[in-house]
């Protein structure tokens, strides 16, 4: 795969009931990244879920039944590209906040280092202030 420059941003409403998600705002619940692969021709769904790093490697009527399903939970998909060197949080953070939830691996996976972004929310506005934009779905 080569280096890749181009990231679609996925937000969504995680039905898992989850203590620590029921107060983030409806709709925005559960992030991950998706990008393609032009030298396979795969797409490529990486998410932090349950404490577990996926990585998925998907065919093209795949990535269509997942964006179908993206639409169905009311979700949102932003595409941009990478225009942060990536980095490491900053030391004093520690090493806790690096791999908290699927924010913080959506922001280390497209170059972002803003510790204090927590929740998929906070992350969707900062990218739209970055000049992500939204895709229709």
């Amino acid at each position: 795969m080569g280096k890749q420059t181009e990231f679609l941003v996925y937000f969504f409403e995680n039905e898992d009931g989850h203590k620590h998600t029921r107060k983030f705002k409806k709709g925005y619940k559960h992030c991950g990244v998706i990008g393609y692969d032009v030298t396979t021709k795969h797409w490529i769904i990486i998410e932090y879920i349950f404490g577990q790093l996926l990585v998925e490697t998907i065919t093209d009527q795949t990535a269509d039944a997942f964006f179908r399903m993206i639409r169905m939970k009311n979700g949102v998909v932003l595409k941009g590209e990478m225009k942060h060197k990536r980095t490491g949080f900053p030391s004093f953070m520690g090493s806790w906040i690096k791999e908290h939830s699927c924010v913080s691996y959506v922001q280390r996976l497209i170059g972002y280092n803003k510790w204090w972004i927590f929740t998929p929310y906070q992350l969707y506005c900062a990218l739209k202030k970055d000049g992500y934009s939204e895709i229709d779905l």
